[in-house]
């Protein structure tokens, strides 16, 4: 049942992994770690992992977390950050890690905002084991043994049929499976799927196997090989490719191990030596103990060989079969010689199984009770006391754009004894010109090799010529501006107001241009220019109290011709008069409004900011107010408190006579009205509508 239960929150966990929004894959992408690598942990169980990636549009942070592939194979991490600010469209940063199998997510972040996401599936920090030896640590192709069922076991998926003495290809990993060609050299999962499973099982970790085992090698083929010296094979008496079978070994520590680090070489030889060539226990002794130092040496790293106690042989009919104590003798010698550093492997010459040739441990039963010898002498002790070798870090490529703008620099770090890119080219520095992905090898003194980061250049090195599109029609206020946005891809986009990013605001009057610029600081040609027109700012306006029930606003200069909106405290009123009528308590403020006619049945319209608000409070009593008084030059102005319809306005002599009459419509707002042609004197107005009949005394003079 728990099986059941485990296995469907897999399968959850992974529909959820895959089914993640990939929010931009093109613009991020993890390059190291990949698909299925193993990393090897410290004596603590953790280790410092080096992630690195590239970048195609402008980002300012990295961040990375570890979720276990399935609950309890690992102690996942939170979102933390990777790298802040990262440049040149490369990204690279560490992450300590406990051993397990995780999915690792990567994001990039602009202004806190996550425009590019990649995940790797799966990856781990585990152990990591080199094979060496003969025919019984390679595996036999036609009887290769069961597959690993646990996921986490893998190996490298590398045939070097061809013997070549090159750099490997960067390493990709796969599960161990029955009839793996377990890089660079092994023939099948033969027993280490089954161990793989076994450790896996123990340790909670991830398992990787890299095989460099050789049948039928004698111990002298391995170190006459190591020395360049041509070696040959007993059984057949053929020559063995040049540095053959060592340099399997020796390119794998170099390249493999120094990249993903290794817990220990795992030796499993000595049947050969016992029969034909009846090796005696000294030859055996300083033949193996060379071979650990000369690897030591040429990585200049001491790593642990566990030595399998091996001589069990038969003849080819199987009709005779020998051991060889002073074989077994040689590797207990090399095993207990002080400061070697060595570890005793299982003795396999007394697994009580069958073996049908004679030698070879064939079939599922064999085959299990030899993982079960490895796995009891890769105990407790042995992971808490063996210090294994950890991963290298990863060198960075620094990008910039070459001077003439049309390829882009990628330069390595000084210190190195040879640099070999994937180009083809050499040297620290190289240009590139052409879209692809580029990184390099990079070797010590040693031979040592690390394999940079990658930088990938997707498009064209210089960027397409964007345009610029205006946001509205060209003309804009000047407390706004407009906002013009620039066409294209990814890139960053620099204006000629100085100011970058994909949009700008406008806020003068001019022609507006626009570069593209991508991560590797590469430019393209300049735009073609936008005209703009800037109206110019409206002026905050002036309210004050003008009449006993109206407010009036002015501009500090009459050079524009506007309109005003109005609110008192909060509530929008009227809009439109220079003058609002104000009958009711509250702070009243108003902002100018501009209106451009643009053509084609468009307007522009800006406004100002509002006024300072000025308080009003009706004065009580009166409800129709006439003034000034006296008036010069006879110019009245009249204001109700109620709205009026059809009030009639009658001058009257002091004598009573009757000297004129109007009748205003409406009568809500101020109203002017010209007395000029009466002479100077004292006057009766009489006001009158419905529900109104005032008379007030004024002087024209």
């Amino acid at each position: 049942m728990r099986k059941s239960s485990t296995c469907h929150l897999f399968i959850k966990i992974w529909l959820l992994i895959v089914c993640i929004p990939v929010v931009a894959s093109a613009q991020i992408k993890i390059t190291s770690p990949t698909d299925r690598a193993i990393y090897q942990r410290d004596i603590t169980g953790q280790t410092t992992l080096s992630i690195t990636g590239t970048y195609s549009q402008p980002i300012d942070k990295v961040e990375v977390r570890a979720v276990p592939v399935v609950p309890g194979q690992g102690i996942g991490t939170d979102w933390a950050t990777l790298q802040n600010n990262p440049t040149g469209g490369t990204f690279l940063g560490t992450l300590r890690l406990q051993g397990g199998w995780y999915t690792l997510e990567v994001r990039g972040l602009q202004n806190q905002t996550v425009v590019g996401r990649d995940v790797v599936p799966r990856m781990g920090v585990g152990e990591v084991f080199l094979i060496a030896g003969q025919s019984n640590a390679q595996g036999l192709r036609n009887y290769p043994g069961p597959s690993a069922k646990d996921d986490r076991v893998n190996y490298i998926a590398y045939d070097n049929i061809v013997n070549s003495l090159f750099d490997p290809p960067a390493p990709t990993f796969a599960q161990l499976t029955s009839n793996a060609m377990v890089g660079p050299h092994g023939q099948s999962a033969w027993n280490w799927g089954l161990l793989g499973d076994m450790l896996a099982r123990k340790l909670n970790v991830p398992i990787l196997f890299i095989n460099t085992a050789w049948e039928g090698t004698s111990i002298r083929n391995w170190t006459q090989s190591a020395k360049g010296e041509t070696t040959y094979n007993v059984y057949g008496g053929f020559v063995y490719p040049p540095q053959m079978p060592y340099a399997n070994l020796a390119i794998a520590a170099r390249h493999y191990v120094n990249t993903l680090g290794a817990r220990a070489v795992l030796w499993m030889q000595g049947e050969t030596d016992t029969h034909p060539l009846n090796m005696s226990k000294s030859e055996y002794q300083e033949h193996l103990q060379f071979l650990i130092n000369r690897l030591s040496g040429d990585i200049n790293k001491r790593i642990t060989w566990v030595i399998a106690r091996t001589s069990r042989t038969a003849t080819a009919d199987n009709r005779q079969q020998f051991t060889s104590q002073a074989i077994i003798d040689a590797q207990n010698a090399v095993i207990n010689t002080p400061f070697n550093s060595t570890y005793p492997g299982p003795e396999t010459d007394k697994i009580n199984v069958t073996r049908p040739d004679g030698i070879h441990f064939i079939g599922d039963e064999a085959l299990t009770a030899l993982a079960n010898a490895w796995d009891n002498t890769l105990n407790t002790t042995f992971f808490s006391t063996i210090t294994p070798l950890t991963p290298a870090a990863i060198p960075v490529v620094t990008t910039a754009c070459a001077s003439d703008n049309n390829a882009v620099s990628l330069t390595l770090p000084a210190g190195y004894s040879s640099y070999s890119w994937s180009t083809g080219q050499s040297g620290r520095t190289i240009n590139v010109s052409s879209p692809g992905t580029y990184r390099a090898t990079l070797k010590d003194a040693n031979g040592n090799a690390y394999l940079s980061q990658a930088v990938t250049v997707e498009n064209s090195v210089k960027p397409i010529t964007p345009t610029v599109i205006p946001g509205g029609q060209q003309q804009a206020c000047a407390d706004s501006g407009l906002v013009l946005s620039a066409s294209g891809g990814t890139d960053q986009f620099l204006w000629s107001n100085g100011t970058t990013g994909r949009a700008t605001r406008a806020l003068q009057s001019g022609n507006y241009t626009v570069r593209a610029q991508n991560v590797f600081g590469c430019l393209s040609d300049v735009s073609a220019p936008v005209g703009l027109t800037i109206r110019p700012a409206v002026p905050q306006p002036t309210v004050v109290q003008s009449g006993p029930f109206s407010m009036q606003a002015t501009l500090p200069s009459q050079d524009l011709s506007v309109t005003y909106d109005w609110k008192r405290n909060d509530q929008v009123l009227s809009s439109g008069s220079s003058v609002i009528k104000a009958v009711e308590t509250g702070d009243y403020t108003a902002r100018a409004k501009a209106v451009y006619n643009l053509g084609n049945n468009n307007q522009l319209t800006c406004y100002s900011p509002f006024s300072s608000p000025i308080a009003y409070i009706p004065s009580e009593g009166e409800t129709v107010v006439i003034f000034p008084n006296p008036a010069r030059g006879g110019v009245l102005s009249i204001e109700t408190r109620e709205d009026l319809t059809d009030a009639q306005v009658t001058f009257f002599g002091v004598n009573g006579v009757m000297l004129r009459t109007q009748t205003i419509p409406t009568l809500s707002e101020r109203r002017t009205i010209d007395a000029s042609t009466l002479p100077p004197g004292m006057y009766i107005i009489k006001v009158k509508a419905a529900g109104t009949d005032v008379s007030k005394k004024i002087i024209i003079d």
